[in-house]
């Protein structure tokens, strides 16, 4: 009997919220034996990331204070 026909056994008597984790676990190792660029699908939100960083040095906590506060008062103005 080869392995797959010992998981294809096994799962068969499982319940159907333990043959998900069973899935999702399967999935997450296809996953990670894929190349970086086969890993992540095309349209997600990870090709996204650093798209929109700020030039130069990070805004302090008074700095977004002030943007958000000129926001409202323009929004609700």
């Amino acid at each position: 009997m080869t392995v797959a026909e010992k998981l294809y056994q096994l799962i068969q008597i499982l319940p159907e919220n333990q043959i998900h984790e069973v899935l999702n676990f399967a999935e997450f190792l296809y996953q990670k034996q894929l190349s970086p660029a086969q890993a992540i699908p095309p349209g997600t939100l990870t090709g996204l990331r650093g798209i929109a960083k700020r030039s130069g040095s990070p805004p302090n906590d008074d700095d977004l204070q002030a943007d958000y506060t000129n926001y409202l008062i323009q929004k609700y103005q």
